[in-house]
């Protein structure tokens, strides 16, 4: 077969009187026929409503995650905060321990305190505060007590914090390092 040969045969013949269809009308023939419209079928309308309440549920999904993540992001720098904090207890437990032994009228000792008492104001500033201990009830959640001692004849509390051993710290409500105590049992 030649190539003039297939192109006849791709060439449709019609007879004179036959009227060609018009173009929308083949390609419309071409096209499936949906079947006949039903109760379950949904009018443009309802399509949009669907497609506002998928946006609308997308977007709040989207708001919950983003509060998610800040939350999360939050408890994280607080935990971060509160590692560097303890850090510097030990620092300021030593300068305590130093002020003790200090001679309040040499100068140069001095220069020790004044760096105690900066230490004391940052922690301050990041919202921590001593916990008050002696001579006062004993708390577990405050303190940790290291010993316990016979009560004197006059306490009339069952456990009584009468020495500190270590100062426990809180930041806001929560305990940052709990008080180490000597406890008085009555």
């Amino acid at each position: 077969m030649t190539d003039a040969t297939k192109k006849r045969r791709r060439i449709s013949v019609r007879r004179p009187d036959e009227v060609a269809p018009e173009p929308d009308v083949v390609a419309k023939a071409e096209q499936p026929q949906a079947p006949p419209t039903s109760a379950v079928d949904m009018t443009h309308a309802e399509e949009a409503v669907d497609w506002r309440d998928m946006a609308l549920r997308l977007r709040a999904d989207m708001d919950n995650y983003r509060r998610r993540q800040q939350r999360l992001a939050e408890e994280q720098v607080g935990v971060e905060k509160k590692r560097l904090l303890l850090g510097f207890l030990g620092v300021v437990d030593n300068l305590d321990r130093i002020i003790r032994y200090l001679d309040p009228t040499n100068p140069h000792q001095q220069s020790i305190k004044a760096t105690y008492d900066d230490m004391m104001k940052l922690l301050r500033l990041e919202g921590v505060e001593p916990i008050g201990a002696v001579n006062t009830p004993f708390d577990p959640l405050l303190h940790d007590a290291v010993a316990m001692i016979p009560a004197s004849d006059g306490q009339k509390e069952t456990l009584l914090i009468l020495e500190e051993e270590q100062k426990g710290y809180r930041i806001g409500d929560q305990v940052l390092r709990p008080a180490r105590v000597i406890v008085a049992k009555r």
